[in-house]
């Protein structure tokens, strides 16, 4: 029977040989456009043609073996002077490789017609009678369903298409995807924080061909301008779809995480407060987890700190107006007279992190740069406008201002949110002979952004959020962690099975995101748990509420403390995903670096069983594992063998209750 290391071998030589294949001299390169009205496919073997290989080692210090070869693969027409590029990266320890392929005009004229740019577009060999599927996943749109596992079966002939929608690239749909043929794959990811679609034609004889890209393009290219595509990534794997989902996490965490000088990010534990508070309440409510020993990592204001509004004693996020202050981005001098340095000075000091949200892109009618640079921005649609980061002097004047506000505040998470739909703000915007331009430029200038944000303070995380998880990315999680899934938590007393839908549904594709808890309540909690948790009780309280349970929540702070590490691991689902209400929710999350892992389980509100046999994964049969329950602190031995055989069976007495398990191989 084939091992794991075999299967990932096998799986990095069908990586290594697809490459050679793709993007040989002698064959059309895995993407596509039409320019001047033809296919590249006809123009691209007429053009001029270059290739180019370096070894990338990794960082200093550790395997002096390359950690990953870049591939530069060139065509030059000499005719209108277009340069097509494609940067290649082979990982060598992965059975991955994503490029990204870029657009110059080496000319002295304006190109001719650039259309519909497809940086993926290749056929996958599959005969007629293989079975291929589409594994896939919603994205986020405020609903309980965030993140619902979906399947499709491509049948012969079909066609699929998934895509985002209004220019955010996780709204509705996630910008991943696992294509299953005939017991082997390859898992896709897009990276691009704008509006994309990916097409899955299955031809009649077989054979599946992928078209991956942003929604529209048909433009011409100014002399010297450049542009770049959407990033593509592909995993290969054979046999084991969860093998292969787990050698994606590992990949992301490997090559996609974020870095806090120099050092992988880590999810945070927060506590997020209303931004509508004195600086005095607000570092009152600092003090108290600290006083009363209560685990905190970072405290996280929210909306609400900004502008000149009037301050309402109540506010709270749903009957303020801080909405109407988008754009105004200094502290309100009613709430913080003195700035935010005095609430950022007293988390130093208090040992806690910073957080603080801000929502630059979109910008209201009436604020200050309506008034003093309307130049800077697009729009207005209604009462809103798009602030245009495909400006450079616009970024820029933004990236001093946003960056001024994290120093003064001392803040260490730049929390940046996203209430808006920018596509129509681009499509609005751009010329007939410039269609996609304003949503390249904007999203090539996100990046730069927050790039330029995390060189000038190397200590800072950035939080992603966009109304929710609608901006969830091979991009964007290459520079910060979603703190906040979705908007879904927003409603007081939530139903905390989201949570564990969320969970269930984004750790195949995304290994750092964080959960919400509003209560203090073991269930709630545990349904909350992961890589990092959001704490939400008393967010809207203007002083401590002396009704919380003190020693039960320290109690489930220090757990999720003490489980986080496991979420860094493996992830096995032992049940389906269900959104109902009469089921049991399990799942696994496995160190095989530590031989440890955790399963976590769920009976729901109206489940009529009492007890639930857990099939484990991961582990090695001739070994035994002490097994201990998180409550009652009972450990048992058993067989890697029968845990994974005959299942972990698992008792819950009564309903909407949780249970954690720690296991160790001994």
């Amino acid at each position: 029977m084939a091992t794991q290391k075999d299967l990932l071998n096998a799986a990095s030589e069908t990586r290594s040989r697809w490459i050679a294949a793709a993007f040989n001299r002698d064959c059309p390169p895995p993407l596509s456009f039409n320019y001047d009205g033809k296919p590249s496919a006809e123009l691209l073997p007429a053009w001029t043609r270059r290739g180019d290989v370096k070894p990338v080692p990794h960082p200093a210090g550790s395997a002096p073996l390359p950690a990953h070869t870049e591939h530069t693969v060139s065509f030059f027409d000499p005719h209108t002077g277009l340069s097509v590029f494609c940067v290649i990266t082979e990982f060598h320890n992965f059975p991955a490789v994503e490029w990204v392929t870029y657009f110059k005009n080496t000319g002295g004229s304006d190109t001719p017609i650039i259309a519909d740019i497809q940086p993926l577009d290749f056929s996958f060999p599959a005969a007629k009678d293989h079975t291929c599927r589409l594994h896939h996943a919603k994205g986020s749109d405020c609903k309980f369903d965030d993140f619902q596992p979906l399947e499709t079966p491509l049948a012969t002939p079909a066609e699929t298409r998934i895509e985002s929608h209004g220019g955010r690239s996780s709204n509705i749909t996630l910008p991943f995807f696992n294509l299953e043929m005939a017991g082997s794959g390859v898992i896709g990811a897009i990276g691009w924080t704008g509006d994309w679609a990916a097409t899955f034609i299955r031809a009649a004889d077989g054979p599946l061909r992928v078209r991956a890209g942003m929604k529209q393009t048909r433009l011409r290219l100014r002399p010297g301008e450049e542009i770049r595509s959407p990033r593509i990534m592909l995993l290969f794997w054979e046999n084991d779809r969860l093998l292969a989902h787990n050698t994606l996490r590992r990949f992301l965490l490997e090559h996609h995480r974020p870095q806090i000088n120099g050092r992988p990010a880590a999810a945070p534990l927060c506590h997020a407060v209303w931004g509508e508070n004195t600086a005095a309440q607000q570092i009152t409510k600092a003090r108290w987890w600290k006083d009363n020993n209560i685990p905190l990592e970072y405290f996280w204001i929210d909306a609400g700190w900004h502008g000149d509004g009037k301050f309402r004693e109540d506010s709270t996020v749903f009957n303020s107006d801080w909405w109407k202050h988008v754009g105004n981005w200094w502290p309100n001098k009613t709430t913080y007279p003195d700035g935010l340095r005095p609430v950022g000075d007293a988390l130093k000091e208090l040992g806690f992190g910073f957080v603080l949200w801000l929502e630059p892109e979109r910008v209201f009618k009436d604020t200050f740069f309506t008034k003093k640079q309307p130049n800077w921005l697009l729009g207005p649609i209604g009462d809103n406008w798009l602030f245009d980061l495909g400006n450079p002097e616009a970024r820029r004047a933004l990236t001093e201002l946003v960056s001024r506000v994290i120093s003064d505040g001392r803040v260490t998470c730049y929390r940046q949110d996203f209430n808006t739909e920018p596509q129509p703000f681009w499509k609005a915007a751009d010329a007939p002979d410039r269609i996609g331009m304003h949503e390249i430029r904007h999203i090539e200038g996100l990046y730069a952004f927050w790039d330029d944000l995390l060189a000038r303070h190397p200590g800072l995380l950035i939080d992603n959020c966009s109304s929710g998880g609608r901006r969830i990315d091979l991009e964007t999680i290459s520079r910060s962690i979603p703190l906040w899934r979705s908007d879904f938590q927003c409603w007081p007393n939530f139903n905390a099975d989201a949570m564990q839908c969320q969970t269930h549904g984004l750790a195949r594709w995304v290994p750092l995101s964080t959960g919400c808890v509003d209560r203090p309540d073991a269930y709630a909690f545990r349904s909350a748990f992961g890589p990092g948790v959001v704490n939400t009780m008393m967010i809207f309280n203007r002083d401590p509420d002396p009704s919380i349970p003190i020693d039960l929540l320290r109690r489930l702070t220090a757990e999720q403390l003490e489980l986080c590490k496991y979420f860094y691991g493996d992830f096995y689902p032992l049940t389906k995903y269900s959104v109902d209400d009469d089921v049991w929710m399990a799942w696994q999350f496995d160190r095989p670096d530590l031989a440890e892992g955790l399963v976590q389980v769920f009976r729901r509100a109206s489940s009529p069983y009492e007890t639930a046999r857990l099939k484990l994964h991961g582990l090695e049969p001739d070994a035994t594992y002490d097994l201990a329950d998180a409550d009652t602190k009972a450990v048992r031995s058993l067989p890697g063998a029968d845990l994974m055989n005959a299942g972990l069976e698992v008792a819950m007495k009564k309903q909407l209750d949780a249970a954690v398990f720690v296991y160790r191989k001994k």
